[in-house]
């Protein structure tokens, strides 16, 4: 099974197939809309905490995390998934690999569907920032994310884009 680099993605809530959805841009220059139920989401989020823990900390000079701001800012479109003929599966496993400089995270369908995002430390935490706004949209429970995601944070989208 090929796995296809993830370039973007935007985080929905779907309330009719009560799941969360990326909408997803991939280095291919193709887009994938891929689910997580709530099971697997719970599942996902208390694995990345560990594997986050486990990552060594650097610290990051000044001048490099502005440049990696201002860089990312300049991409403030959402994903937009609009040709019917882009892949639409649901995760059914996870996989994470360790790196010189951060984790490799792959979604996989079991079948033939796959996609990685390869992030150090900082990215991995904004991913569970993303999931937790996703988790309070859908009205889960968010028991299992860590004491320093922001639990006093108000939610005022349906959406969020990380890149």
């Amino acid at each position: 099974m090929q796995s296809h680099l993830l370039k973007t993605f935007t985080a929905n809530f779907d309330p009719e197939e009560d799941r969360i959805r990326l909408d997803c841009d991939l280095h291919i220059e193709k887009q994938a809309q891929i689910f997580f139920t709530q099971r697997l989401g719970r599942l996902f989020i208390s694995e990345l905490i560990k594997k986050i823990e486990t990552l060594a900390t650097t610290d990051t000079p000044k001048d490099a995390t502005q440049e990696q701001k201002t860089s990312s800012d300049k991409i403030t479109e959402p994903v937009s998934i609009t040709d019917k003929a882009n892949s639409v599966w649901l995760i059914r496993s996870i996989d994470f690999e360790n790196l010189e400089t951060g984790l490799r995270i792959i979604f996989k369908d079991n079948e033939k569907h796959a996609l990685h995002l390869e992030g150090d430390k900082l990215l991995l935490q904004n991913i569970i920032d993303v999931f937790f706004k996703m988790f309070s949209i859908a009205e889960w429970k968010t028991d299992c994310f860590p004491s320093w995601v922001n639990f006093e944070m108000k939610v005022e989208t349906q959406s969020v884009t990380i890149h």
